[in-house]
């Protein structure tokens, strides 16, 4: 046997006869302590909805501009709209914004209107607009495609003072249609035939108006969507006897 070895054997019998020393004196094993570390907590959330853009009063609440984020559970107020709710998301297309809703506002059912709840024409009308409503007929509402959101010239018919001759002229321009009878917004019905038409004007436009109304007969003239390429207004003048022809969108 090598040296090696005997040096090896040696420390390992050196080993086990102090250890049995130990355990013969009575001596306790060194304790060993060890510290919990406490698990956290786990927070419980559900999704409310937020938006995702700024809506401006009365512009209606798209939901594709709209997002759901994590919210604690534990003290979650009433009033916010979780992902729980589906019938307010589902009905959300046809909700306007009853005061303006900043990007990461949560929704809430006391920020928006729909059709048939009080103050809803209130939130149509632009800040510092007012509604008049005027009654029509089929043929003074362009036989009912006069529709909600539209834009009309307001023609006011007055008799002269010998009452042989009547004279038409726009008392206003670029007015816009809030309502048809009741209701306020486009259908794909493609026509209302209405007997009351509501207006937004301006607060100095409804003196004359409600004399024209009350005295005269109004006519709405139904204005295009869409303006010229340059943007100026296209105005026409043609003798009686000339006759205009249009073919595939050419004069």
């Amino acid at each position: 046997m090598n040296t090696g070895r005997l040096i090896l054997l040696g420390v390992a019998l050196l080993a086990g006869g102090g250890a049995f020393f130990l355990v013969a004196s009575g001596e306790d094993t060194p304790e060993v302590i060890t510290q919990a570390i406490p698990q956290q907590e786990t927070i419980e959330t559900v999704r409310v909805l937020v938006a995702d853009t700024d809506f401006a009063q009365g512009e209606r609440l798209d939901p594709k501009k709209t997002k759901w984020v994590k919210w604690p559970r534990k003290g979650l107020p009433d009033f916010l709209v979780t992902d729980e709710n589906k019938s307010f998301y589902e009905e959300l297309p046809q909700a306007l914004a009853r005061t303006p809703i900043v990007a990461g506002e949560p929704i809430t059912e006391a920020k928006v209107v729909r059709p048939g709840d009080k103050g809803m024409l209130a939130a149509l009308l632009t800040p510092g607009m007012r509604a008049v409503t005027m009654d029509v007929t089929s043929r003074q509402s362009a036989a009912g495609f006069i529709l909600p959101g539209d834009r009309v010239d307001v023609f006011a018919t007055l008799e002269n003072g010998d009452g042989t001759q009547m004279d038409s002229n726009v008392l206003y321009s670029n007015i816009r249609v809030l309502a048809v009878d009741q209701t306020m917004q486009q259908d794909s019905e493609g026509s209302i035939v209405g007997r009351t038409i509501t207006l937004e004007l301006a607060p100095a436009q409804i003196g004359r108006f409600l004399t024209a109304r009350e005295s005269g007969s109004l006519n709405l003239v139904l204005r295009s969507v869409f303006l010229p390429a340059d943007g100026e207004e296209l105005i026409q003048e043609m003798e009686p006897a000339e006759v205009l022809v249009i073919r595939y969108g050419q004069s």
